[in-house]
């Protein structure tokens, strides 16, 4: 989520996600997202099937009970198929009520949804209950990720993540990846994908469907 303002210039995510929370306006933000998430994926159909999209839902998400009934009403509606929207829930956000989010998370991997655990290493989660949530992926926290290449008590602690990760059946993410020596570092301890800089920078529009088609020409 970005926000360029016509007045106030680029507004970062750190400034105005926060506050939304606090106002409660992120429900609204949640619901703009996951709008725009499903018609890019319906849009991508006959030229990306394949493609997925991950959408953040924040705490007051999860604390909503109607959340994953109108979640199922949209992806219902726009036909395409729930393992392509993958929703995104972090870690704190996660243990701020564990047994409401339990509950939800089922409800979602109910409809077909793939999801993740983000910000992991941030939130003091509970290994009863992580063994215990549908998730399929767990995101390592990019404060970890970052100037890993030289720091070995953090590479083992990440080994430790990923190999928790892996045990529990999961996809193990690292993001914020920016340099080509923290890529070869979570390529060693075994992480499965990165997120990061090195990737792309944020993009949208024309912009990210050149970037898609400059991937494809790549693999061809």
């Amino acid at each position: 989520m970005r926000w360029q303002h016509p007045v106030r210039g680029f507004v970062s995510p750190a400034e105005f996600v926060p506050f939304a929370e606090q106002t409660g306006h992120i429900t609204l933000v949640t619901q703009w997202m996951l709008q725009q998430a499903i018609q890019t994926l319906a849009g991508w159909s006959a030229t990306h099937p394949g493609l997925s999209i991950a959408v953040n839902v924040s705490t007051r998400d999860l604390q909503d009970p109607g959340f994953a009934s109108r979640v199922q009403q949209m992806v219902e509606a726009s036909g395409i198929q729930p393992n392509r929207l993958r929703l995104e829930i972090t870690e704190s956000g996660l243990m701020e009520d564990a047994r409401q989010s339990m509950a939800l998370l089922h409800a979602l991997s109910d409809i077909g949804l793939p999801l993740s655990i983000d910000d992991f290493g941030t939130g003091y989660s509970s290994l009863a209950y992580l063994q215990q949530m549908p998730v399929s992926e767990l995101k390592i926290d990019r404060s970890f990720i970052d100037r890993l290449d030289t720091s070995p008590g953090t590479q083992r602690l990440v080994h430790a993540m990923v190999e928790m990760g892996h045990g529990l059946g999961l996809v193990v993410t690292a993001e914020g990846v920016e340099t080509d020596a923290e890529k070869a570092t979570i390529t060693a301890l075994g992480v499965d994908v990165m997120q990061g800089y090195l990737g792309s920078r944020p993009l949208h529009g024309q912009a990210l469907q050149t970037w898609l088609d400059g991937c494809a020409t790549v693999r061809a």
